[in-house]
């Protein structure tokens, strides 16, 4: 059996006009699913409609993918969710075809510029932490406790008072304060909501 090809396109508020069913119309599509949005993070239910619609062998066709994903994770996702399904994907105007012999040099593509994207973004991020401490700058959150409220719960509990009571005086997490009296050095950094 032939793989049938299937159409999603996208068309702003602002521009309504079905161009892009009429594109997918003439490369064979013999049925258009259209999303009329105004932002790209907007839901997409026709996008959605035509992923419940293909089956194992279908191709669904595009006219570009910035009109077809918000982001290059969700262009991630989706074709990952394509893929496991057996559905190619193509785009009319960039050279990808997931169908095509090497198509899947396009899903490890994707995979590949993520992975870059992660690192890129972990090690910039190292690198300004440490530009940050080098300058006395303190990383994370700020504490819960001032150093002399971390004395008197540290003294309270001590002295007996259960944890519980200590959170509610000093209107932090009860968490706050356990961890706080296992290290009792240290002033607690945790991002705990108040009770």
């Amino acid at each position: 059996m032939a793989a049938r090809l299937i159409g999603y396109g996208l068309s702003t508020l602002r521009d309504p006009r079905p161009a892009e069913a009429g594109a997918l119309l003439t490369a064979g599509c013999h049925t258009v699913f259209l999303d009329i949005t105004h932002r790209a993070s907007s839901p997409r239910p026709a996008r959605d409609a035509a992923f419940q619609y293909v089956r194992p062998g279908d191709c669904l066709v595009i006219v570009r993918f910035s009109r077809f994903a918000a982001g290059l994770r969700n262009l991630h996702d989706l074709l990952r969710q394509l893929n496991d399904a057996h559905v190619g994907l193509r785009s009319l105007e960039e050279p990808i075809d997931t169908t095509a012999p090497d198509g899947d040099l396009v899903i490890r593509a994707v995979d590949a510029t993520l992975q870059l994207e992660g690192m890129w973004i972990a090690e910039v991020t190292m690198e300004g932490q440490a530009a940050a401490r080098a300058r006395g700058q303190r990383i994370g959150s700020p504490p819960k406790l001032t150093p002399e409220q971390a004395d008197l719960a540290r003294q309270m509990h001590a002295a007996g008072h259960p944890a519980l009571s200590i959170a509610a005086m000093l209107k932090v997490a009860t968490s706050t304060i356990y961890r706080l009296v296992r290290q009792p050095q240290a002033t607690d950094t945790a991002e705990d909501s108040a009770p």
